[in-house]
């Protein structure tokens, strides 16, 4: 499903809604090691970086479980948790990265479009655009027909642009994981990644900045920088 326009353009700036504008992947941290904590697990951050972190929250609780050595079978209660906690987190927590907003403006400034994509199901990524904002600010929201246990790899970012119709574009990616940026560099994009605390020590290599916050660096700084391509 996708809400992003149908219109064929040039350029286009894509970012991760919940983990780039809304920093979800130390809730889901939260509220996973809350989760499993009822299995017996005493999750880590490091068990954490090292499990995956399934955007999918029932192969997230799964690997994790498996990392442990324990059995994944009954595991409805602990997702239904995680899955709660990070739909509150939509509704009610989360905030508009700062450095985030202003990069929008001054893409958005340069007549070029702004799309957010997101691994939630279709109502929390509806609320989470609501929440941060980002509805009014004229960003497209679009959701990934299919979100796989490692997401978004390259097939998925080829299929993501045919949705939207920015196959041919000047791409610019906003991402905060190995995964994510990986899968971005194949299908062509130029990758601007924000880590967190759970993805710092992955490998980036090929992207065109590692921020440690898209504040650190002018928007028109990125911009000129990426949109060279």
């Amino acid at each position: 499903m996708s809400e992003a326009k149908q219109t064929s353009t040039t350029h286009a700036l894509i970012f991760e809604l919940e983990y780039v504008a809304a920093k979800a992947r130390a809730v889901e941290f939260a509220s996973l090691k809350s989760a499993v904590g009822t299995k017996g697990v005493e999750l880590t951050p490091v068990m954490f970086s090292r499990s995956g972190m399934s955007a999918a929250h029932r192969q997230a609780v799964t690997d994790v479980l498996k990392q442990a050595g324990k059995k994944t079978d009954a595991i409805e209660k602990a997702v239904n948790e995680v899955d709660k906690t990070v739909a509150n987190y939509c509704a009610n927590d989360a905030e508009l990265d700062a450095g985030l907003a202003k990069l929008i403006k001054a893409t958005q400034a340069r007549g070029i479009p702004v799309i957010a994509f997101s691994a939630l199901p279709v109502a929390n990524a509806k609320t989470l655009m609501a929440k941060l904002g980002l509805d009014e600010m004229g960003v497209e929201l679009l959701i990934p027909e299919e979100v796989k246990e490692s997401f978004p790899r390259a097939d998925d970012w080829l299929k993501m642009l045919k949705q939207c119709d920015k196959e041919k574009a000047t791409l610019v990616a906003v991402v905060s994981s190995q995964v994510a940026c990986k899968g971005a560099l194949t299908a062509g994009a130029a990758c601007i990644v924000v880590p967190d605390e759970y993805t710092v020590f992955q490998d980036f290599s090929g992207a065109k900045m590692v921020l440690d916050s898209l504040a650190d660096e002018k928007p028109d700084a990125i911009l000129d920088l990426t949109l060279r391509m």
